[in-house]
């Protein structure tokens, strides 16, 4: 009789541990996706940003065509991936190079003076600094989620049976570190193009 006691009394703690378990990793789990959404949230709103700043950076003739022309085709790629559900992982890649995009048409926004006197230039520009902070901002809280998340998973006695459970890791949204370098943009060649311009 004790032992059968026993027995019952061990299987109680193992199923009150997986169940407490469990929940714990459906509310981080829950928090990933939560937290994903509000990257989502912000990256659609830059998308539709882009296209006024790209049509209006066009009218200063000293931001890059280039450039311009890049960040048009990165946002098409972006929003492919986002309406095929592609993973974080594979959205950051060229979520990666549009921040990029978006420091280098900054940094010859604030080369040439005549470009920044543009109001709607500066206040798009503003718009899209801010956006680009909030999308930060969640990364930061959403790879913390994530990175919470896949470690509970891992831990003993947890990695025994949280798959079987129908857990598995989450992506990190996070750029490379080749992503993440800026694209060199020639200030001096646009000034001679310039010089050269108004001396015709």
């Amino acid at each position: 009789m004790s032992t059968t006691l026993i027995i019952v009394g061990i299987i109680a703690v193992v199923l009150a541990f997986i169940w407490a378990t469990y929940n714990s990793l459906v509310k981080l789990r829950e928090m990933v996706r939560g937290a994903w959404a509000d990257i989502d949230v912000q990256l659609k709103k830059r998308y539709d940003l882009l296209p006024d700043l790209v049509e209006t950076a066009r009218k200063a003739t000293a931001v890059d065509e280039d450039i311009l022309t890049k960040v048009t085709e990165l946002r098409s790629k972006a929003m492919e991936e986002a309406t095929k559900n592609a993973s974080p992982q594979e959205r950051a890649k060229v979520e990666g190079q549009i921040s990029s995009m978006m420091r280098d048409i900054k940094v010859q926004v604030e080369a040439y003076p005549d470009i920044k006197s543009h109001a709607e230039l500066n206040n798009l520009m503003e718009k899209v600094t801010d956006i680009e902070e909030k999308i930060a901002y969640a990364r930061r809280y959403y790879n913390g989620v994530v990175k919470e998340y896949n470690t509970k998973l891992k831990v003993f006695p947890n990695v025994l049976f949280a798959s079987l459970l129908g857990f598995k890791e989450e992506d990190f949204f996070a750029a490379s570190e080749e992503e993440r370098e800026d694209v060199k943009v020639d200030l001096s060649k646009k000034d001679k193009e310039k010089d050269k311009g108004e001396k015709e």
